[in-house]
């Protein structure tokens, strides 16, 4: 699929009596696509078309765009300095461009046939891995659209990934292929490394290949812990060994799936998040 899709190609009706996938899409992610072209103020024709021509290629029954509303709540109250790095340009024409630009990403959920979830304080990434903990066991195969490399923890035998800025599929096989890693290990990752785009700090002198090392050897959060003081005289290790607060910190702030539940209660959006997620 991945060689052929094509965001431009005709579209059919198809015939969705034949289609059993889910198709979640990270909207504020697939957005930025369009950040640097020339319609960067004016996407939004080409926006729904993609969604369509992505859930005709994946024979989606449903199609849910999830979009974020502002910064965590959670992640917030926990970390004050979450996401600090994401600055509003100052040079004015590039801020003309931004505005321009969100004006149209915040219009669009009213301009979907799909079905459109976003609320106030909560973060796509934390809808996503409710539903596919929550619903995705309704359907053949769940395929989200992101290049958010957090949400690599969401995989499963019948959850994959596509990367629309690569044209790459991201499945658990190939998560293996590429890293010789499971999607909790990828986590743990993650947790040791830290997220410098969302301005989450990782064990200093530790990179991806060194956490992920670290993720194979111990597998889970606690195995680690439990193996801390690690023996060695590496300037990382001494930092591993002093980093066990912050790795626990970490964890909640990236395990989607442990903690999502409490990032959408934190959210407000008329009815609260999760009675409308649980009527889904």
């Amino acid at each position: 699929m991945t060689k052929s899709w094509n965001d431009l190609a005709d579209l059919q009706e198809p015939d969705y009596s034949t289609y059993n996938n889910l198709l979640i899409v990270d909207a504020n992610n697939l957005s930025y696509r369009w950040l640097q072209r020339a319609n960067y103020a004016s996407f939004d024709a080409d926006f729904i078309r993609t969604i369509q021509s992505l859930a005709k290629s994946y024979e989606a029954a449903r199609t849910i765009v999830c979009f974020d509303f502002g910064k965590s709540y959670y992640r917030m109250d926990m970390h004050e300095e979450y996401k600090g790095t994401h600055k509003k340009p100052q040079d004015e024409e590039e801020a003309k461009k931004y505005e321009d630009f969100f004006a149209v990403l915040n219009a669009l959920p009213d301009q979907l046939d799909d079905e459109v979830l976003k609320f106030r304080g909560v973060e796509a990434d934390d809808i996503l891995a409710w539903l596919t903990q929550n619903i995705s066991n309704r359907y053949d195969h769940t395929w989200i659209v992101s290049s958010d490399r957090d949400l690599y923890q969401l995989i499963d035998e019948n959850i994959s990934i596509f990367n629309i800025f690569g044209r790459k599929e991201v499945t658990i096989q190939t998560l293996q292929e590429d890293f010789q890693i499971t999607p909790s290990e990828y986590m743990l990752s993650r947790i040791i490394e830290g997220d410098k785009s969302d301005n989450i700090l990782g064990i200093d002198g530790i990179g991806p290949k060194r956490a992920q090392a670290l993720a194979r050897e111990y597998k889970t959060l606690d195995n680690l812990l439990e193996a801390l003081p690690i023996k060695g005289k590496s300037k990382y290790i001494t930092n591993l060994n002093a980093g066990r607060e912050q790795l626990i910190r970490n964890e909640k702030l990236i395990n989607l799936k442990q903690y999502c539940i409490e990032a959408i209660c934190t959210g407000k959006e008329g009815e609260q998040p999760l009675e409308r997620l649980a009527s889904l």
